[in-house]
């Protein structure tokens, strides 16, 4: 039996080749996604040929870009979607048509066959989903007025691909017969009505259901089975499977489980749609590229601005500032990953021939590499090109800002117990805006019934908490009973966004220094705020002044719970302000047992550490023998001494009869 796995071999190659070339991308500014491409292109079979074999990684490949679309599906929102106005769609329908239309007319006018003219149209007219939101979700871009209209014309392009597919089918075969066709479009349809049925009733059923076990592994098996099937819906339709996993991630995006299965399945996403990147760069016949550098470069650069100029023109209707329009054309301006699908099935058809296939494939490959840098730049020539063109753009309107995903202040609490439930009452009575992660289903369902603002998620996850937005946050309570999860959350916290204030509930008073060392603002540890509470009742009892209490309760918290962890921090200060003497007024009532008495009687002497400073009696002082005049209703007796002393002198005067 042998034990050797090519694939294993070819990944470590990719791998060890893609670390030194990312850390060289990187010190010279170039995004990630770039030099991935530029690994691909030294170590594939018209490099260095490293790698000669492309089929472990191609499959590999098609993995990552399903992964990656399902990703993208999780970060859209269906009820956003539905809320898009039509006249982006038609905007986004009439790129697709004028650009295919356009690049054939193009390529027609060249002298090549009309098969080859319509297929670089298809190619050309598709952009990359999975980068461009990517980049998208990275700037933060994804829910503004530019991301939606980027969004949107993406969406329409991918779901453009099913009569692009249909239409080289047909040039392939010839002709196809009306009944061929109408299959067809009826497997679309069904396909179509199959996500709906299962986004809006058995997703739903499914979910309540399985909350029941209370396992978060069952929420990322589950949504691996709805990408499965979805894919496999797709595939029986006429589709792509990555086609089926973005529609299985936007049918997956609207419940409370979506942030918590896009921290789960990032990761993998990550390392197989580098193997993507990775791939396109393989496929590049460097000889070829050379050879014809001047035609490749310039086509790719006509290609570049052929989109990006076609949409800045159908965006006009959307009311966008021409800075919005410019921006997202070239966003959009690559050919996209859906082109080599389409590509492939040209040669399969024998619809172009290999020469013309490098040229497109490396036009192609060559628009998708220096997209992150377009995309970098992107902003800055938008921006003058607003300022130098936009004024005098009758058309143009004033550009709307992005409207904040949240209020501010707002407060994020971790864990739904009874701490959490406390606190988020709190902030429901004083007005202040709140969401809340807990990591119990049931918990969560309810929540979610109550009206409550809640995900599904673990905290210790910092691509959950990025997905989830925590630098829109103010203020992060952790109020979670697990140690080393609290530790956890509090580095990944802090480190997402260090300016949040912290506050951990915590039951160990070993864990308050290092939580504190870790980023926690403020650490609450349940043991000594119930020794406080009780502290803070004897001072009451004894009548000590509400603001020598404050000071007290601020004396034992600002030195971290200090005094009662046995530190001698703060003790002198404490004791200090105990023993100080105060001046305490007394009034003498009617029914008060020093009524008719002398002070002298009443147990007080001029040796005690409770002194009389004076007797009052209709507003002037008794000037002679004091301790022997009797008191009367009405008389105002002041004392000086300590908090003890003067507790016990209070409560001989004042005390019933």
């Amino acid at each position: 039996m042998s034990h050797e796995i090519p694939m294993f071999y070819d990944l470590a190659i990719i791998l060890a080749c893609s670390l030194p070339v990312l850390f060289l991308s990187r010190r010279i500014g170039l995004p990630p996604i770039a030099g991935f491409v530029l690994t691909g292109i030294l170590i594939g079979p018209y490099g260095l040929g490293l790698i000669e074999n492309l089929d472990h990684v191609e499959s590999s490949a098609e993995v990552g870009v399903i992964l990656l679309l399902f990703i993208v599906g999780l970060e859209l929102s269906l009820s956003g979607l539905k809320s898009t106005p039509g006249k982006v769609y038609l905007a986004a329908v009439a790129q697709v048509v004028l650009t295919t239309a356009l690049v054939t007319l193009v390529v027609v006018s060249l002298g090549l066959s009309f098969s080859t003219a319509i297929i670089a149209g298809f190619v050309v007219a598709v952009s990359s989903s999975a980068l461009v939101l990517k980049g998208l979700a990275d700037k933060g871009e994804l829910n503004s007025p530019m991301g939606q209209m980027v969004t949107t014309i993406c969406i329409v392009q991918d779901l453009a691909i099913v009569p692009m597919m249909m239409t080289v089918g047909i040039l392939a075969a010839g002709q196809l017969t009306t009944y061929e066709i109408s299959a067809r479009a009826g497997l679309v349809a069904a396909w179509l009505v199959s996500l709906y049925l299962l986004g809006r009733w058995v997703l739903p059923m499914l979910l309540r259901w399985l909350v029941r076990i209370q396992a978060a592994e069952a929420i990322l098996l589950f949504a691996i089975l709805v990408l499965l099937v979805v894919g496999a819906i797709s595939s029986v339709a006429g589709l792509s499977v990555a086609l089926g996993a973005f529609a299985a991630g936007v049918i997956l995006s609207e419940n409370e489980f979506s942030a918590h299965i896009y921290s789960q399945v990032q990761a993998f996403s990550q390392l197989f749609s580098s193997l993507f990147f990775v791939s396109v760069g393989m496929l590049l016949d460097l000889r070829f590229v050379v050879s014809h550098f001047d035609t490749v470069l310039a086509v790719s650069i006509a290609v570049l601005l052929v989109k990006a100029l076609v949409i800045v023109a159908v965006s006009q209707p959307l009311g966008l500032s021409l800075k919005q329009r410019v921006q997202g054309g070239f966003y959009l301006a690559q050919v996209g990953e859906f082109s080599f699908l389409l590509l492939s099935a040209a040669v399969a058809g024998r619809l172009v021939t290999h020469f013309e296939f490098q040229y497109l494939i490396a036009a192609s490959s060559l628009t998708l590499a220096v997209t992150p840098l377009v995309m970098q730049w992107a902003p800055h020539v938008a921006y003058h090109a607003g300022m130098r063109i936009g004024r005098d753009d009758p058309g143009a309107v004033a550009e709307p800002d992005a409207l904040p995903s949240r209020p501010k202040p707002a407060v994020l609490i971790v864990g739904y117990g009874l701490n959490g439930h406390n606190v988020a009452r709190v902030l429901r009575e004083s007005g202040l805006y709140y969401e809340i992660i807990e990591f119990n289903p049931q918990a969560v369902r309810i929540a979610r019934l109550e009206g409550e603002i809640i995900h599904y998620g673990d905290a210790t996850h910092a691509d959950f908490l990025s997905h989830l937005g925590i630098e829109d946050f103010d203020s992060v309570v952790l109020a979670i009973s697990d140690p080393a999860a609290t530790r956890r959350s509090v580095v990944t916290l802090h480190r997402l966004n260090p300016d949040a204030h912290l506050i951990v509930r915590t039951k160990y008073v070993a864990e308050v220094e290092q939580l504190e060392r870790l980023g926690a603002k403020l650490v609450v540890p349940e043991e000594f705020e119930t020794s406080l509470r009780i502290f803070v009742e004897l001072l009451t009892h004894y009548h000590i002044p509400p603001h020598i209490v404050a000071a007290q309760v601020e004396a034992v918290r600002s030195q971290s719970y200090g005094t009662l962890r046995g530190r001698n921090v703060g003790v002198d200060r404490l004791a200090q302000i105990l023993m100080k003497r105060l001046v305490e007024a007394v009034p003498i009532t009617e029914n008060s047992k020093a009524h008719a008495k002398t002070l002298r009687a009443l147990g007080f002497t001029n040796n005690d550490r409770c002194q009389i400073i004076a007797l009052l009696r209709d507003g002037c002082t008794v000037q002679n023998n004091v301790l022997e005049t009797e008191l009367l209703p009405n008389d105002l007796v002041v004392l000086y001494g300590d908090h003890a002393a003067l507790d016990d002198g209070v409560h001989k005067l004042s005390g019933v009869s």
